[in-house]
C-alpha cells in the first residue's frame, strides 16, 4: 500500500497536493481495516476503509487507493479531478488490462493516463486554481 501511494502522490501533484498519503488503522471499525490521510491536509482525509483483501493485489491496490482518494478530494471540494483535456469529462480510477489508470469514459472510452502519470496527459505538473 504503501508504494501505491507513492505512486498516486504523484499525481495528487497535478492537484497541487504535495507529499505522500499516509496510512492510518481505523481502530473502530469493523472489518478492521485502514483509512488514508492526505499529506498536510487539516483533520482526516480519507474514503474507506481500506481492507486487506484489497492489498494482495499490488494493481487492485492501486486502482482503490486511486479512487478512495479522488471522491474524498469530491466530496471536499465538490470539484471533479482529474479531467480529461480532449473532453472536458471527468475521468476516474479503473483497472484494464491488468493496469491502474485514469479513464475517460469520452468516445467510447480511453485511458487518459497510467495512474502515477497523470502530469504528462495533463500537459502541467501543477494545478491552476480558478480554471
Amino acid at each position: 500500500m504503501r508504494a501505491a501511494l507513492r505512486i498516486i502522490a504523484r499525481d495528487l501533484a497535478t492537484r497541487g497536493i504535495e507529499g505522500v498519503p499516509e496510512i492510518e488503522v481505523l481502530e473502530d471499525w469493523f472489518p478492521a481495516g485502514a483509512g488514508v490521510r492526505l499529506a498536510g491536509g487539516d483533520g482526516l482525509q480519507w474514503g474507506g476503509p481500506i481492507l486487506p483483501g484489497m492489498c494482495s493485489d499490488p494493481t487492485m491496490a492501486l486502482s482503490s487507493l486511486t479512487i478512495m482518494i479522488q471522491e474524498s478530494l469530491l466530496e471536499q471540494t465538490w470539484q471533479v479531478w482529474p479531467v480529461c483535456p480532449r473532453h472536458d469529462l471527468g475521468v476516474h480510477g479503473s483497472e484494464r488490462d491488468g493496469e491502474a489508470v485514469w479513464w475517460c469514459a469520452g468516445d467510447g472510452g480511453h485511458v487518459l493516463a497510467p495512474v502515477g502519470e497523470l502530469s504528462g496527459a495533463l500537459g502541467r505538473r501543477r494545478h491552476k486554481e480558478g480554471r
